[in-house]
């Protein structure tokens, strides 16, 4: 049997919207992404389950794709360090319609 590890995209972005605290924020993290786990960020900051955050790719793939994306984060994780790890779900931004920064 042959066991492959699952593949681990890494990008850098820009996170921004408003935090626990009500408190507008932008934040440069990596965006995780995986088959298995999805789209994650590691912010400083915490934010309430369901937040809507924006990403923008710091370094584009083509033209359209630097433009902010809104996710709804949910908390998976907590550092000792104080970092908070977030699963990013796509926002709808017309019913019906999804919007993903990366596909």
């Amino acid at each position: 049997m042959i066991l492959t590890a699952p593949v681990t995209y890494l990008y850098r972005v820009e996170v921004s919207g408003w935090d626990d605290n009500k408190a507008f924020f932008v934040e440069n993290s990596e965006l995780e992404w995986t088959d298995d786990s999805g789209k994650q960020v590691t912010l400083n900051r915490g934010l309430m389950d369901g937040t809507v955050v924006f990403l923008r790719l710091l370094q584009p793939i083509s033209d359209d794709r630097s433009q902010p994306v809104a996710y709804q984060a949910e908390l998976v994780a907590s550092t000792y360090e104080g970092l908070r790890q977030f699963r990013l779900r796509p926002v709808s931004t017309r019913p019906g319609r999804r919007t993903e920064l990366l596909r």
